[in-house]
């Protein structure tokens, strides 16, 4: 009998040092105290540069982090969308020293990602996740402070549908719209049924339908429509083809363009040129404006018109001065029976070329040569 009680003794014994070696062991892997950044400054700001992708985005130091256990303790650098929780952190470098810097190309990629505004200050988050080596360990978090970032560039985006015959409405071949600051394009087979643009590859939830655009400003070529289905997705409505899509975020439009060469001059699109465009009377750079078929017979194309100033349509392009390559002037048209928009006029200078007479603004310029009408929208 008392072996017995010996023996419980002792088992109670056991259990408690176990116990406490497991409550101390928790103790010990917790954080003490507190740390913060100490360099930037909350509020400091960056312009980003991509002639210069090495060159520090930021720099950062901090002060150190204490666990009750003496163990190698792990930072990592984490960026959000300004205002968040951090759910959606990105991190940027892990190191075990209290300093870090981070390229500006990696921070110019995190900070569009979380949402930054191409050219324009945005605000991220930043804070610092520190972590212990040991086991049981919870991670202890810095202050937050709020960078503003000015990035270049954008991100490529996706579309997806039934409209797009290659990408269909999964994930498996998604189009990818290449962007060059600010302008997304791409080069697909295009069929009269609904697609949807997308930010993220795989993610339904950031998909961008047609009424999205639509508040946010952008002028849609009209051969692509809301479709009016459940989730408002574009439909396309031209003649089926390969196109070339573009977003441009800059002016806010969204064009479709028929495509017979993967690059260079299309022949198949006219061009505007003169003081009513963007581009003036010019042929250098990309001072043209491309005027091309969005379906059998029509020429259309989103731009800004200036108000009381002139411009004429060119045939072709051949990357210079193009003047050679023919064009056409207003009683051109009028002779071959077009009825032509109230806004242009004939300008009755010595080339008879158009005159636009509307208000200052983005407007659809559409030359239909079927019906035989030239419109501004």
């Amino acid at each position: 009998m008392k072996n017995k009680f010996k023996i419980a003794i002792a088992l109670l014994t056991l259990i408690g040092f176990s116990s406490c070696e497991e409550e101390s062991e928790l103790l010990i892997s917790e954080p003490v105290g507190s740390y913060r950044i100490v360099t930037p400054l909350n509020g400091e700001s960056v312009v980003l540069n991509e002639t210069t992708p090495t060159n520090p985005g930021i720099s950062l130091t901090w002060t150190a982090m204490n666990y009750t256990t003496q163990s190698v303790i792990t930072y990592t650098v984490q960026l959000a969308p300004n205002g968040s929780d951090f759910t959606d952190a990105q991190d940027l470098n892990t190191t075990t020293n209290t300093y870090a810097t981070i390229q500006s190309d990696q921070l110019n990629l995190a900070a569009l990602t979380a949402g930054a505004t191409p050219f324009v200050q945005s605000a991220v988050d930043i804070r610092i996740k520190a972590t212990s080596g040991t086991e049981g360990s919870q991670p202890s978090y810095s202050d937050t402070i709020t960078y503003l970032v000015t990035t270049y560039g954008c991100l490529g985006q996706y579309a997806v549908g039934a409209g797009i015959p290659a990408a269909g409405w999964n994930w498996d071949s998604p189009l990818s719209l290449i962007c060059d600051d600010g302008v997304l394009t791409a080069r697909t087979n295009l069929i009269n049924d609904t697609f949807r643009f997308f930010t993220v590859s795989g993610d339904w939830n950031s998909g961008r339908n047609y009424p999205y655009y639509v508040t946010e400003g952008y002028k849609i070529s009209s051969t692509l429509i809301n479709a009016a289905d459940g989730d408002q997705n574009f439909r396309f409505t031209g003649t089926p083809a390969t196109y070339r899509i573009k977003i441009d975020s800059n002016i806010k439009t969204i064009t479709v363009a028929k495509s017979t060469v993967a690059s260079g001059f299309e022949p198949t699109s006219t061009w505007l040129v003169g003081a009513a465009t963007p581009g003036g009377w010019s042929w250098s750079g990309n001072n043209e404006t491309e005027l091309p078929l969005i379906t059998d017979g029509i020429f259309e194309v989103p731009l800004t018109l200036n108000n009381g100033e002139t411009f004429r349509v060119f045939l072709g392009n051949n990357g210079g001065d193009s003047w050679g390559l023919g064009s056409r002037n207003y009683p051109w048209y009028v002779s071959n029976a077009y009825t032509i928009d109230s806004e242009l006029i004939d300008a009755l200078d010595g080339d008879n070329n158009f005159r636009y007479t509307g208000p200052t603004g983005m407007r659809i310029f559409k030359i239909d040569s079927v019906a035989k009408t030239i419109t501004v929208d």
